[in-house]
């Protein structure tokens, strides 16, 4: 091979098939590489749709870039998608085409080369260019804080897009691409470059929030920011402020902060008076009621010790929540006095048993709508539990029967749990369990002691024609009958 000539180097390497071939070849000795070192970008070029060029404006390495540019990539050219296509099956109206529009500036601007941006804009690429997300350049630089990058866009008159509530379906404003990662330093140089540095900073508080950075969200306070400031999202889903994927929904940096547990900031935004009764505007959630919902026990307590009103939705979340700690917090501020909702049932419910002896010795009493709730979801423990507690066995209430709801959901062990108890069945609810229910059911159903009575004698009143003329139709033998 030292003894070809050029010529007959060149003519082999244009027949090679192969980019790996040409990569030996190449790598043979200093002037094989010199000699067709050209080939291969240009096989690159052609037969591997431009993923070189890509590669090397990522790894930073001007060279090949100059290189793969000499072979002829045209730089120039805006990243366009190359063909009409349908959206992808399975996917939301709102999710990305699944063309990868790519160029050697946006991958050199993600990856902090600044350099290298400064030599792809002086040989012609745009600082406009877009990928399929809508992203440019300064975007990319953006979020992963490349002040360089920056600096070169801004040096070459790129202009800043700066929005406040209204950023692109996947794109947010540059400045709250950098907030949301928490990059103080390229936060405070683009906020230098704002129409209305107070408006602006106001708008990305709630993304800064997002980081947890409390030197970011000191000095977006320092330039004016509105610390109760909510931004409202048009798109859905913009998972970063909107947990609940839908649109409209509203953000402030306290309910940020709290939802994502953070104690520092919440403290710190406390102590700059943040309002702890503010509510996100679609789904009127406080900051406290996002902090109970994922769990965030000293951020409750710190939202709690600065006056934040309690309501039952909070109560109910913190049992669905199993937070006993919480619960407790809760508690003590909210009262036993408020009887709107029946925390019992919930937590009956909940299955959780520890919750519901909290609740108990609380003081909420209502016993029987939870004594069915535990049956009707088979949470053994909490029956075993309310029955010690002197919850009557037969719970001859108007609508509902313990018993009968233990067989319409075929509990064989609470069935047996109520029968140790001394409960009765009426003779309706016996009828059916024979007629309908599976023979190891009804087997059980015949061992109760049988009221003397039918619930319609022993409660007549809800049986009484009304003003319709129909009959009131509470009982749970019908609901029996529809059941099995």
């Amino acid at each position: 091979m030292s003894a070809a000539s050029n010529k007959v180097i060149i003519l082999i390497a244009q027949q090679l098939q192969s980019q790996a071939d040409l990569a030996t070849l190449v790598q043979v000795n200093s002037r094989l590489n010199h000699l067709i070192k050209h080939i291969l970008y240009r096989y690159n070029l052609q037969h591997r749709h431009r993923h070189g060029i890509l590669r090397a404006a990522r790894l930073g390495l001007t060279t090949a870039v100059v290189q793969f540019i000499k072979e002829g990539y045209p730089v120039e050219d805006r990243p366009i998608h190359t063909e009409e296509h349908p959206p992808r099956p399975g996917f939301l109206p709102w999710d990305p085409c699944s063309c990868r529009l790519e160029h050697p500036i946006l991958c050199a601007a993600e990856y902090g080369h600044s350099e290298l941006v400064k030599y792809l804009l002086r040989v012609g690429s745009g600082p406009d260019f877009e990928n399929n997300l809508g992203e440019t350049p300064m975007h990319l630089a953006a979020k992963n804080g490349f002040l360089s990058v920056i600096k070169v866009l801004l040096e070459k008159g790129c202009s800043i897009p700066f929005l406040i509530d209204n950023d692109t379906k996947f794109t947010l404003a540059p400045i709250k691409e950098a907030a949301l990662k928490g990059h103080t330093h390229v936060v405070e140089h683009l906020l230098s470059y704002a129409p209305s540095p107070r408006d602006y900073a106001s708008s990305t508080l709630p993304f800064a929030a997002i980081s947890g950075n409390i030197a970011l969200v000191s000095m977006l306070l320092g330039h004016g920011a509105d610390i109760d400031y909510k931004y409202i999202e048009l798109y859905a889903p913009r998972i970063a402020l909107c947990p609940h994927d839908e649109r409209w929904h509203g953000s402030i940096a306290l309910s940020v902060a709290a939802r994502l547990g953070y104690l520092d900031l919440v403290t710190f935004l406390l102590a700059n008076d943040s309002d702890v009764k503010a509510t996100t505007p679609s789904l009127r959630e406080t900051a406290l009621y996002l902090a109970i919902a994922n769990g965030h026990e000293e951020v409750i307590e710190m939202l709690l010790a600065h006056g934040a009103d309690v309501e039952g939705g909070h109560i109910s979340t913190a049992i669905e929540q199993r937070n006993k700690k919480s619960l407790e917090m809760l508690i003590i501020k909210y009262g036993t006095e408020n009887r709107q909702t029946n925390f019992l049932e919930l937590a009956a419910e909940a299955g959780d048993t520890e919750i519901f002896q909290i609740l108990f010795d609380k003081g909420f009493k209502d016993q029987e709508k939870a004594f069915l709730k535990a049956i009707e979801y088979g949470q053994e423990e909490i029956v075993v539990l309310l029955l010690s507690r002197g919850t009557d066995p037969d719970l001859p209430t108007i609508g509902e029967c313990a018993i009968g709801k233990a067989i319409v959901h075929r509990d064989v062990d609470i069935i047996e749990l109520l029968l140790c108890h001394g409960a009765h069945i009426y003779p309706e609810t016996l009828r059916s369990a024979k007629t309908f229910a599976p023979g190891h059911i009804a087997k059980l159903a015949e061992q109760f002691p049988v009221h003397p009575l039918e619930k319609k004698a022993m409660y007549p009143s809800i049986y009484q024609p009304s003003k319709q003329g129909g009959r009131w139709d509470n009982d749970l033998g019908s609901a029996q009958r529809r059941l099995w």
